[in-house]
């Protein structure tokens, strides 16, 4: 994924999106893409395969409403 664009979805969560979400949609799944959140499922690999199919692979980013990042150490720098 373009380091931008995961900024940007991040930023945009935190900011924008966060606290309406954790409320109204706590436990699922937000696809996000250009800052803003496209949609919200239940299943994440629900959520991955939509953003898969419409923007191709790094293209988007998913959000688990609720839940704080995992650090993943210098694995995650394999991932973006």
């Amino acid at each position: 994924m373009a380091a931008g664009q995961l900024r940007t979805n991040e930023v945009a969560y935190e900011n924008d999106y966060r606290e309406k979400l954790e409320r109204d949609h706590h436990g699922k799944t937000a696809l996000m893409h250009d800052g803003e959140v496209v949609d919200i499922y239940d299943d994440p690999n629900d959520a991955y395969l939509a953003g898969y199919e419409r923007w191709g692979l790094g293209s988007f980013s998913m959000k688990e409403i609720g839940r704080e990042p995992i650090e993943l150490g210098i694995f995650s720098a394999s991932l973006a």
